[in-house]
């Protein structure tokens, strides 16, 4: 039994430890889970432990143990299981519960104990970690973002990004270049790349090295030892170089990714000195540099791509605010530092480094310090720091023409595009280019340096193709060190004045002036060692002293550029030494042969100065090799000319408005003679110049040939641009004669116009044996009207157009396909750098090639499709299989071919493609079948056939689609037709679509439709960044979005216009706007029932985020009743609104419009509301933030003419933010603010409820323009009632509401006729903000403020004045109350009223103390007013002293019955008035009875013009006065002068320039008899008065007037009269008609200007000429009928024999078309100070003078053939150009010389 027992208890106790280990877990569950939770604890306390020893060691920078990491991360899983383990709660007859918490806590605790041992054996040591190894931080909370990273500055994203995307790309090696100029940022873009990898793990080992100026290979190896935790004991470079790249090949697998930055790198570096050649797999090499080249070498010599990250310098508005973050500067607080920081900002060109060091000096500074460290900036004396930054990058120019072409760049102004071809001729004329022999290789070389310096970043790319920049500090670096030292320079580009001598010494080698402003050129200036002299913008006025070249004899290169009068080299110094002579848009319209003395001259410019002559001397410059004659219109070159030109290289002849060079035969054989010899050539041959012939092509290297056309403008940021261009309007014999074709070669834009040609390869040279290179160098190929191509390439020509970029091929009528296959066999088709392709009217082409070859457009961006009639579809069914729509699609004919790749496309416009039917294949669901998903924008125009736009699933097609403009596509009904069933999850879809616009489409009926059960599910994000939808002239619209796209996230959306103008009337009343959950989606609610619904469906559960929309316009919606209709108080009625109501929440609904800003409704014929709410369930929130509308900003509305108001009075509650209210031209609106939809529960609960609410607090302009029935804007000064109780109610009411004109700022208010009063008498107090008010023809107008009377019921009575009808009312009356509030308008500045009839008064006296701020007074055209201030008895309190502290300017006038300002005995002082203009006011005898005092008031203006009046505005008239003391006048129907204080005997100015002057009603300005009273006038200036009656302006009777003694002549003198100036008098025959009788005598004439007056025949006689001895200045100018300007009065005796104009300096002619002469008498005149003469377009005129003519200083005539030198006097001049042929009348030359 003992051995059974023996051998059975083993088996047994086997069998039961399993079982009570499984009971263990039930019964010890409670103990199990309490064990674990200690041992938790104190794995808890080893955690802290090793974060501690962790922590500790990323301080002392030591090695982490490799386990740490992995046990950290084993020990929070162990954790979080431990945490699902319940510690209570289990139960106690929860077995099951109670066996799982104990079963997993056992083996927990197993866990535990093993993270116990495993921490336990973890050995911490005090090794230093390698600098580069990558730290193994503590895990934070929240992971780093990207822009934790980034520098802070927006303009760096871009690159930051494109750095950063680069070094993610994971087991790539990769080469990465920071590159840009000294201190703009490259380092710290660097750092902060390097902690963003860091922060990421992106990288196991990052090292950095800094290299510096000085290469220093061995430190550089020691110190990525050091990094990698290495020590190098080898002394030889190759050895530690050898043992650098075995400790990179021994990394362990998993850490291999290192990051290897090298900064500050001025040389290239050999990879393999630090042993990463080649640069294993999962490194990164990121190298910062000034000099891009060299960052290039080093990615050359590693074998792999080079990703270049450009850092520029900062935009204005960040570079400022970095300065005034450093300063602690803010325009806020301080103005004065903060613009002085914002010019030292801009000197500094927004350079970071410039920037940080001269805020940090600037800080807490005194505003003296600012200010004199921005004058040494302007000074261009730089921070020494700065200066050297600098100075390093100069230093490192590598070759001594780089550094020659970096000093010439500044000689250049400030952010100046210097053209490169400048700098070649400047650099070929000082010869600084070494080892150069022809212009060619001289612009080659400048190319190559001005390359090779924006790559070191010296130099900056420019705007303009063909410029280069110079950053402002580099400048001024280089002004800074030649401004000074043994050889200076003379650089002036700004102020004038300094321009002198002081501290310059003889040996100052080159200048550059900008001589704007400069009167003549000083001698003292100019040096003898000066070889460079550029000089720009001299006006006529600059004079150059006689010996001027004499002086600087050792001249080289001169350049004028935009010089009126150039002063041109004759010396013989000049002719010797002289190489270059650039004249750019200078006038020389004089001879200047003598330029061919200059026989040395190898450069000679005289682009666009207007020459149209080159004379037969320019032939004797036969060292000439660069001639350009840009621009030269109607230029005629003498015979011989270009033969001479024996050494000419380049030759430039191409003019301007499509005008060639008019080539005689003998210049065309020239020509072909000289053209052996060019290299460069730029020359059209049109206008009967005919095909050029037997020219040579050999040598040419640079050319611009067109024949058959203009060349194309270069204009724009092109207009320095020069490529090689053929532009060939002609056929294929004559081209194929011309030889023309071989240039093809060479060609980079080339232009074809050619009849009979078949295909390219046709006019190819016949010694071609491989025509794919005849084009491979073609950048643009234009192809037109070529009637006989049928096809364009053939394979080969195409797969040789290598550089090919543009391609445009119009109005071929015959071509088929442009690529031709023979045998189909010659393989893919490939345009490598095609970027723009445009196929316009081609009615044959069925396909870009005959064979189903692969084509491929890899850089294809733009592609335009214009009149192709073949095709119904663009993109072709990916398969042939079958689909629902087989039947249709069997017979689309696509454009593209299944095996076309065109993976970049971003924009495709689509036009007139009358047999197009679809887009794409109408079942397609990928975009990515049809390389779609790069467009970006689409346009789709004039495709009355297609039907669908979109396939059934657009949202693939809208990744990056941003704007969708489709017109006049007749058949479209829906954009985006969506079945549901084809899209599948849509989640991951998301778009960039911002604008939709839509127009003329006569079927659209909505944007969206979606169709399928799932539908109302799911969200579709495809549209949430839409942000403008426009819709114009769709007749059958109905909705922008339906119920069934409810889900749409338009998030975005900020525009929404609707344009109802259309022809169809009858569907106007299906379009709707609508607000559900989200802000305005447009629905259409008849849409919603034909669907079978019957009710709007509940989107309740559908609450998306709302769009943002900012705008919202609806233009000729007629039908459209109801705009916004934000709940229905009973059952739905048929109106028409652009709303549906809001459902019936449980909660608060959602906000209607919340972002809404601007409210724009045009032509809304039966609107009736705006809004249209249930008051009662209205809820305003106390945070006025929180309701529909509060960002509405702008409300204007014109054309509607069924409303009747505008607000109900708790709306304007729900505008906190209006600012601006425009209302025009709304006929049927009677007032703005209207209680007449509310009833009294209503009203009651809205005055109660909302009374601490303001409404439109924010108001500052109110408009209220040309509503015929507005009587009242708020509604409480007109409301009829037949009851007290009842008006007093509605009076409270309308003190509650009276909020519009509260707060307005200002408020203007023109044509409502039926408008009474302004304001209401319950706004006293109230109108503190009001500003400005303006007032016009309102014919009821009585009272602007209402005005109050005690009846014998104690209450105030107010009389109405209606519209003019017959009709009634009984208006409301208020108690008066004693302590009532005066009126005030404290911040009123500017009142003016205009064209009120019934208007008495504008103010009651009480108000006078409150108007301090009215600085504009004007009341006009107001027939009843009789005084301006009204004296109010009713208030005593008026002080007897009123003063106007700021009022400057005062006009009364056409008030009939004014009888002054104000009648009381009040005195008043006018402080600061000025100007006070008082008219048509016939019974104002006083201004005020008290006295008035204006001390600054020195005259009086009246309808006539100003007058001195000493007596100010204290003048008393009587009725005697003004019967019988008005002056009389020979005409009835001049004007009348009604008051005595201002008559003709003060007037000191004359001015009428604006319609309705009634100076201009009258025919004669001054009569006979006032001619003797006008003592004082200075000036008379009349303009634009084209519909004046005036015909004479002083009246000169004639020998029966009684006043005058026919015996004895008179003379009448203005003795002050200073100025006359006429313009567009059209009747004035007559200025003055001096005769036998009466001389009118202008001693102190200095101005006469005449211009536009058509009848009129002369300005002067000559019997009042001799008077003018003060005249400076006459200008007569389109004046028709005017023959001569001084005109012989016939018989007169008086007539001198010599006229003398001693102080006439300026005479201008212009536009006279039947001058004949200035004077045609005998008389001879002296002029003898007139320097300037201007006769321009004077076809008739014969001779100056008849007489001798004398002028002295004239050396220049102005004429309308250009700038004219004269040697003779006028007359003479005259006579010479008539009979060398020139004509007086058409602009030549002179008009376009720019």
């Amino acid at each position: 039994m003992e051995v059974v027992c023996a051998i059975i208890s083993p088996i047994v106790e086997s069998f039961i430890a399993p079982v009570k280990k499984q009971l263990g877990y039930i019964f010890f569950s409670t103990k199990l889970v309490r064990n674990m939770n200690t041992k938790m604890k104190q794995l808890h306390g080893m955690i802290l432990d090793v974060k501690k020893n962790m922590e500790t060691s990323n301080i002392s920078n030591l090695e982490i143990p490799a386990r740490v990491p992995g046990w950290l991360a084993d020990v929070e899983k162990t954790k979080e299981k431990a945490q699902s383990i319940a510690s209570t709660g289990n139960g106690c007859f929860n077995m099951k519960m109670r066996y799982k918490a104990g079963r997993n806590a056992f083996k927990i605790m197993e866990e535990m104990d093993s993270l116990i041992d495993i921490n336990n054996k973890i050995t911490w040591s005090d090794a230093q970690r390698p600098l580069g190894k990558v730290n193994l931080k503590i895990a934070s909370s929240s992971a780093p973002s990207d822009g934790d990273a980034q520098n802070h500055f927006k303009s760096r994203e871009k690159s930051f990004k494109k750095a950063l995307e680069s070094l993610q790309q994971d087991h790539m090696s990769k080469v990465i270049a920071i590159c840009g100029m000294g201190g703009v940022g490259k380092t710290t873009m660097m750092e902060q790349l390097k902690k963003t990898a860091e922060d990421k793990k992106m990288f196991d080992w990052i090292v950095k090295v800094v290299i510096g100026q000085q290469l220093n290979m061995f430190s550089i190896q020691q110190a990525v030892a050091e990094y990698m935790g290495q020590s190098l004991t080898e002394t030889s470079k190759t050895a530690r170089a050898d043992r650098l790249r075995i400790t990179f090949e021994n990394l362990p697998e998993g850490r291999r990714n290192v990051l290897m930055i090298l900064d500050d790198v001025w040389e290239t570096i050999e990879l393999k000195n630090i042993g990463l050649s080649p640069l294993p797999n999962g490194f990164k090499l990121l190298l910062t540099s000034r000099n891009q080249n060299i960052c290039n070498k080093i990615a050359v010599e590693a074998d792999l791509d080079l990703t270049l990250v450009r850092v520029d310098v900062m935009e204005e508005l960040e570079a400022q605010n970095f300065f005034c973050q450093i300063t602690g500067v803010s325009k806020r607080h301080d103005v004065d530092l903060n613009q002085i920081g914002s010019d030292i900002v801009r000197r500094c060109g927004f350079l970071p480094l410039a920037i940080k060091l001269i805020a940090t000096t600037l800080k807490s500074q005194e505003v003296f310090v600012w200010r004199d460290t921005f004058q040494r900036l302007k000074k261009n004396n730089l921070d020494e720091n700065v200066q050297e930054v600098i100075q390093i990058s100069y230093n490192y120019i590598k070759t001594e023409d780089e550094k020659a072409i970096f000093l010439l760049c500044g000689l250049f102004p400030d952010d100046f595009d210097i053209p490169i071809e400048e700098l070649t001729r400047y650099a070929w004329g000082l010869k600084l280019l070494s080892e150069v022999s022809t212009l060619g290789d001289a612009r080659n070389r400048t190319k190559t340096c001005v390359q090779n310096l924006k790559s070191a970043n010296l130099l900056m790319d420019s705007d303009y193709l063909g410029c280069v920049k110079m950053h402002d500090l580099v400048l001024a670096f280089v002004l800074g060190k030649f401004s000074k030292g043994d050889d200076p320079w003379m650089i002036n580009h700004g102020d004038i004045s300094k321009l002198s001598t002081a501290g310059r010494s003889d040996s100052c080698k080159r200048v550059s002036v900008t001589c704007t402003g400069m009167s003549e050129i000083h001698r003292d200036v100019w040096y003898p060692n000066v070889s460079l002299l550029r000089l720009m913008h001299g006006d006529k006025s600059l004079k150059f002293p006689e010996d001027f070249y004499e002086r600087i004899e050792n001249i080289e290169v001169i350049a004028y550029e935009k010089m009126h009068n150039p002063l041109l080299p004759r010396s013989l110094q000049c002719s010797t030494k002289l190489q270059t002579l650039i004249l750019h848009q200078c006038r020389l319209m004089f001879d200047f042969s003598f330029i061919g003395e200059l026989l040395n001259l190898e450069v000679l410019s005289f682009a666009h100065c207007g020459i149209t002559n080159l004379p037969s001397a320019i032939g004797n410059l036969k060292e000439l090799k660069l001639l350009d004659l840009s621009g030269c219109v109607n230029l005629r070159i003498d015979d011989g000319v270009l033969k001479n030109l024996a050494k000419l290289e380049e030759l430039y002849m191409r003019v301007d408005n499509k005008k060639a060079i008019g080539f005689t035969d003998s210049n065309h054989a020239e020509l072909a003679e000289l053209s052996e010899h060019l290299s460069a050539l730029e020359v059209e041959f049109f206008d009967n110049n005919g095909m050029p012939k037997n020219m040579l092509f050999k040598k040419l290297e640079r050319f611009r040939i067109s024949v058959g056309r203009s060349l194309e403008d270069n204009t724009g940021k092109n207009m320095h641009s020069f490529e090689n261009t053929l532009m060939l309007v002609t056929n294929k014999d004559k081209l194929l004669e011309s030889r023309m074709n071989e240039l093809f070669e060479k060609t980079e834009v080339l232009y074809l116009e050619v009849d009979g040609m078949n295909d390219l390869e046709e006019v190819l040279l016949e010694s071609i044996h491989l025509p794919r290179q005849a084009f491979n160098n073609l950048r643009v190929l234009n192809v037109f009207k070529c009637k006989n191509l049928k096809y364009l390439f053939t394979v080969p020509i195409v797969n040789g157009l290598v550089k090919l970029e543009r391609l445009t091929v119009s109005k071929c009528s015959v071509l088929e396909v442009l690529a031709h296959s023979e045998n189909g066999g010659d393989g893919a088709i490939k345009f490598h750098k095609l970027k723009f392709l445009s196929l316009d009217r081609l009615p044959k082409l069925t396909g870009l090639c005959n064979t189903a070859n692969l084509i491929e457009l890899p850089q294809l961006v733009k592609w335009i499709l214009d009149g192709l009639p073949n095709f119904s579809s663009i993109y072709p069914e990916k398969t042939s299989g079958t689909s629902s729509m087989s039947s249709s699609i069997s017979a689309i004919q696509p454009f593209f071919n299944k095996e076309m790749l065109i993976p970049k496309l971003e924009i495709l416009k689509i036009l007139s493609m009358d047999k197009l039917k679809e887009i794409w294949p109408y079942q397609f669901s990928s975009s990515h079948e049809v390389n779609a998903c790069m467009l970006r924008k689409i346009e789709v125009k004039k495709c009355d056939n297609l039907v669908n736009l979109f396939p059934t699933n657009p949202m693939s097609f809208l990744g990056r689609l941003e704007e969708l403009d489709v017109s006049e596509c007749g058949s479209i009904e829906v954009l985006f037709n969506i079945d549901m069933s084809c899209v599948g999850e849509t989640e991951e879809y998301s778009s960039n679509l911002r604008r939709i616009k839509v127009c003329d489409m006569g079927k659209l009926r909505e944007l969206w439709r979606m169709k399928g059960e799932s539908s109302s599910d799911i969200l579709i994000s495809s549209f949430q960044s839409v942000q403008c939808i426009e819709i114009y002239d769709c007749e059958r619209f109905v909705n922008v979005f339906t119920p069934t796209v409810t889900n749409s996230d338009v998030r975005t959306l900020m525009n929404v216009s609707i344009d109802g103008r259309r022809p169809c009337e009858e569907t106007r009343r299906n379009i709707k706007l609508v607000r559900k959950s989200q802000e305005i989606n447009v629905i259409s609610k008849a849409g919603i029932i034909s669907e079978g619904c019957g009710n709007i469906p509940d989107v309740e559960s559908s609450i998306h985020p709302k769009p943002i929309l900012h705008q919202l316009q609806v233009n000729g919606c007629k039908d459209v009743e109801v705009v916004f209709e934000i709940e229905r108080s009973g059952s739905s009625s048929g109106n028409t609104d652009f709303t549906t109501t809001l459902h019936k929440y449980n909660h608060q609904p959602p906000l209607l419009l919340p972002s809404l800003k601007y409210l724009y409704l045009f032509d809304m014929e039966r609107m009736s509301d705006v809004w249209k709410c249930n008051w009662k369930k209205l809820l305003i929130p106390q945070n006025q933030s929180q309701t529909s509308f509060h960002n509405l900003t702008i409300i204007y509305m014109t054309r509607c003419s069924s409303i009747k108001y505008l607000f109900s009075p708790l709306m304007g509650k729900l505008l906190p933010n209006l600012k601006e209210v425009q209302i025009y031209r709304c006929d049927g609106i009677e007032e703005v603010i209207s209680y007449r939809d509310i009833d009294e529960n209503e009203e009651m609960a809205g005055t109660s409820t909302h009374t601490n609410t303001i409404s439109f607090p924010l108001l500052d302009d109110l408009v209220l323009s040309s509503l015929p029935r507005l009587k009242s804007i708020d509604g409480g000064t007109t409301i009829t009632t037949t009851s007290i109780h009842d008006q007093f109610k509605c009076s409270q009411v309308g003190v509650a509401s009276w909020f519009l004109c509260q707060y307005s700022k200002k408020i203007v208010i023109s044509d409502c006729y039926a408008l009474s009063r302004v304001f209401p008498s319950y706004v006293v107090g109230q109108l503190n903000k009001l500003e400005e008010l303006r007032i016009s023809k309102c014919k009821s107008m009585v009272e602007l403020f209402e005005s109050e009377r005690v009846n014998n019921d104690g209450v105030d009575s107010i009389s109405n004045v209606g519209d003019g009808s017959d009709d009634t009312c009984t208006t409301m009356a208020i108690p008066w109350s004693a302590n009532r509030t005066l009126l005030e308008f404290p911040n009123l500045t500017i009142l003016k009223i205009y064209d009120c009839e019934l208007l008495e008064y504008i103010f009651t006296s009480c108000t006078l103390e409150s108007l301090k701020q009215l600085k504009e007074l004007t009341v006009a055209e107001c027939k009843s007013v009789q005084v301006i201030v009204k004296e109010d008895r009713e208030h005593t309190k008026t002080s007897k002293f009123v003063v106007f502290p700021r009022l400057k300017s005062l006009t009364l006038a056409d008030l009939p019955d004014l009888k002054g300002f104000f009648l009381g005995m009040n005195e008043f002082t006018w402080q600061v008035l000025e100007k006070v203009e008082m008219h048509g006011c016939p019974q104002m005898m006083i201004f005020t009875s008290g006295h008035s005092n204006a001390p600054k008031l020195n005259y009086i203006h009246t309808a006539l013009g100003k007058h001195s009046l000493e007596c100010g505005l204290n003048f008393h008239l009587t009725n005697v006065t003004h019967e019988n003391q008005l002056p009389m006048s020979s005409t009835p129907d001049m004007i009348k002068l009604h008051q005595l204080p201002w008559s003709f005997s003060n007037l000191v100015e004359v001015e009428a320039h604006e319609y309705g002057d009634k100076l201009l009603k009258s025919r004669i300005i001054f009569p006979c008899n006032e001619l003797l009273n006008l003592k004082n006038l200075e000036k008379f200036f009349i303009a634009n008065a084209y519909y004046s009656v005036i015909e004479e302006v002083f009246e000169v009777a004639q020998g029966t007037n009684d006043d005058v003694d026919s015996e004895t002549q008179s003379v009448v003198v203005f003795p002050k009269l200073k100025e006359v100036i006429l313009v567009g008098i059209s009747n004035m025959k007559h200025m003055w008609k001096s005769n036998r009788w009466i001389v009118l005598n202008f001693p102190n004439l200095t101005k006469v200007s005449v211009n536009d007056c058509s009848l009129l025949g002369h300005v002067f006689t000559c019997c009042m000429v001799g008077s003018l001895l003060h005249l400076q200045e006459l200008q007569i100018s389109d004046c028709e009928s005017m023959d001569v300007i001084v005109k012989q009065v016939e018989d007169s005796e008086t007539t001198p024999t010599e006229v003398v104009f001693p102080c006439l300096k300026s005479i201008t002619l212009n536009n006279l078309p039947n001058l004949k002469g200035f004077c045609l008498g005998k008389s001879a005149f002296e002029w003898p100070s007139l320097d300037t003469l201007e006769i321009k377009d004077c076809p008739q005129i014969i001779v100056f003078t008849n007489g001798q003519a004398t002028t002295p200083e004239l050396k220049l005539i102005s004429t309308t053939f250009g700038l004219c030198d004269v040697t003779e006097d006028p007359t003479s001049f005259i006579k010479t150009k008539q009979q060398e042929g020139w004509h007086w009348l058409y602009s030549i030359a002179g008009s376009d010389i720019r």
